[in-house]
């Protein structure tokens, strides 16, 4: 990884001075006191729990407009809300909000209707454009070669475990006699339930207190679907097929094939080997249950990790072990409709909030002064070793910097351990990534209403499954099934037409 070096100046001080320059290398000029004094924007991010995500955003604003004149007002809707909320103001002036800060998910709604500002020269400059790491910079960030994303945080889902137990002899031995090979990270999701299963229902750390097997997001309407999608990949992401939502050509769904039914069979089976009220679960409780040592494995994005080192409520600090997502020794071919004897473990880059200035606001180089800022190295390089806040690492300094990572509570080994995994996920060819045509929010719900009544009983896996695909037939239908498919097509770097 590159080593970038930096002048040390206030963020938000430099910050104006950059935005401020007519050009690069002309020298210094005062920075007007209050240089955006009497403008107003507006910002809409999700309320997730624990703060995540607008955590940060909430704590900027007050130094911002203290230092700007600005004032930068933060709405923070449920999940749903925000979708509906940003559905309704890109036809309603009246709520026109200046940035979005959203998952890649919203790209295609927002691209389609032409209602975002590429990023200009001088913002690209400021935040060190080069330094995002090419598979958020090339991928995430950008539509149609242009850039249109800033980079707030960079999403990979891994493994979590608790190392000390792999290594306990006793249970070695033990582990190894009941299933006929030896206790280690979980190659594929059969060996993750077996471990599971394995610690469920007893006191292996010997406290005196009931231990479980894993823990993992359950709870409907949040950002759970993101993590189903990313189990869901060992059996159904084929790697020479890159269409692994719908058809490329068609927009057929194949969420309903016999990869995703199995995925979700297992996904609602495994929760009988987790704590009670996993069911439930959001973020917040499988990384507090993982850093209290309430189970032995957890599924998560890259905040687990920091979590397990700092937070107040760990007691794993120097225990915990990394490895990828589990993966499958067969995968479903949807062009074939067949199983394959195929090993295939793909990761998941799915989240990466970015921030987004409406091509239509008022006061455009506030917003994306205050974006920057946001996304700036100097501020992300410190949320991505602070735990909390949901941000993680998309540039190359922010695995360079060794004192943020030690001071937020790692060791040099655990840190090289933690970078080692998130830095092997990115670099996986068959990746999953989030839903980026118009309407994916539409798809999104659909299908999370389904895998909820799953999840709740309510419904057989292949049922739920089969309600999903049929309501997104109809979504499809409803925006126009060509235009549909070619921006599908379009995501996937295929021939559009």
């Amino acid at each position: 990884m590159k080593h970038l070096s930096r002048c040390r100046r206030h963020p938000i001080a430099a910050l104006l001075a950059a935005t401020l320059l007519a050009a690069c290398g002309e020298p210094p000029q005062q920075v007007p006191a209050k240089p955006f004094a009497g403008q107003t924007i507006m910002l809409i991010v999700p309320n997730l729990h624990a703060d995540l995500i607008r955590g940060p955003i909430l704590d900027e604003v007050g130094p911002f407009e203290e230092q700007t004149g600005a004032t930068v007002r933060v709405v923070t809707p449920g999940w749903n809300e925000t979708i509906e909320k940003i559905d309704q103001s890109l036809s309603d002036p009246a709520l026109n909000y200046d940035i979005f800060v959203v998952l890649p998910l919203w790209k295609g709604t927002f691209l389609h209707g032409n209602h975002i500002a590429p990023v200009p020269e001088w913002v690209k400059s400021r935040i060190d454009w080069e330094d995002v790491l090419p598979i958020y910079r090339n991928h995430v960030l950008t539509w149609d070669n242009t850039a249109y994303g800033l980079p707030y945080d960079g999403d990979c889902i891994n493994l979590y475990y608790r190392r000390d137990l792999f290594a306990n002899a006793d249970y070695r031995r033990r582990f190894e006699a009941e299933y006929g090979y030896p206790l280690a990270p979980p190659r594929t999701w059969e060996q993750y339930r077996d471990i599971a299963t394995f610690f469920n229902g007893w006191d292996w750390d010997g406290d005196g207190n009931t231990e479980y097997g894993h823990a993992g997001l359950r709870l409907k309407g949040d950002v759970t679907l993101l993590q189903f999608f990313a189990r869901a990949a060992a059996y159904a992401k084929h790697p020479d097929h890159p269409g692994y939502y719908f058809d490329p050509q068609d927009m057929t769904p194949r969420i309903n094939n016999p990869g995703f039914v199995r995925a979700l069979e297992e996904y609602v089976a495994n929760i009988a080997i987790g704590p009670p009220g996993m069911a439930s679960y959001a973020g917040h409780d499988v990384r507090n249950a993982f850093a209290a040592g309430e189970v032995a494995m957890a599924i998560d994005w890259a905040d687990l990790g920091i979590y397990s080192v700092n937070s107040p409520v760990s007691v794993i600090h120097d225990k915990v072990g990394y490895a990828q997502i589990p993966g499958s020794e067969r995968v479903y071919n949807p062009q074939s409709s067949e199983w394959e004897a195929r090993f295939n473990q793909p990761s998941s880059i799915s989240g990466s909030w970015m921030f987004l200035v409406n091509r239509d606001s008022k006061y455009q180089e506030l917003a994306f002064t205050f974006a920057a800022h946001m996304t700036s190295p100097e501020l992300t390089r410190r949320l991505t070793a602070t735990a909390g806040n949901a941000v993680n690492p998309s540039r190359f300094s922010h695995f360079d910097n060794a004192e943020a990572w030690e001071a937020g509570g790692f060791t040099t080994d655990s840190a090289r351990r933690y970078l080692d995994t998130i830095t092997e996920s990115l670099q996986n060819p068959n990746v999953v990534t989030d839903i980026t045509i118009p309407g994916a929010g539409l798809y999104y719900r659909a299908l999370d209403d389904a895998i909820g009544r799953a999840v709740q009983g309510e419904m057989t896996a292949q049922q739920a499954l089969d309600l999903a695909a049929e309501e997104w037939q109809a979504i499809t239908d409803r925006l126009g099934r060509e235009d549909q498919a070619r921006f599908y097509r379009q995501t996937l770097n295929l021939p559009a037409d």
